[in-house]
């Protein structure tokens, strides 16, 4: 299960968000390109399994600013 999943997808922006707690990626590019993540918050519990924070596939052009990610072990 994805919190925010882009696919195929080009010039896109996610600033200013909080996800808490996705079972399983918070944030999810697949074959995009220009990506720009600004001022967002990823996190969840120490004991959550297998968590990703970001998870970029097939991605290009990949920027991230002024963001805090605490996923799991």
């Amino acid at each position: 299960m994805v919190a925010l999943r882009f696919y195929s997808s080009g010039n896109v922006t996610v600033r200013d968000i909080s996800i808490v707690n996705s079972p399983l990626c918070h944030l999810k590019f697949d074959d995009s390109d220009g990506v720009k993540i600004n001022n967002i918050t990823i996190s969840s519990p120490e004991n959550s399994p297998n968590t990703d924070g970001i998870h970029l596939q097939n991605t290009r052009n990949v920027e991230i600013q002024h963001s805090n990610i605490a996923c799991g072990k």
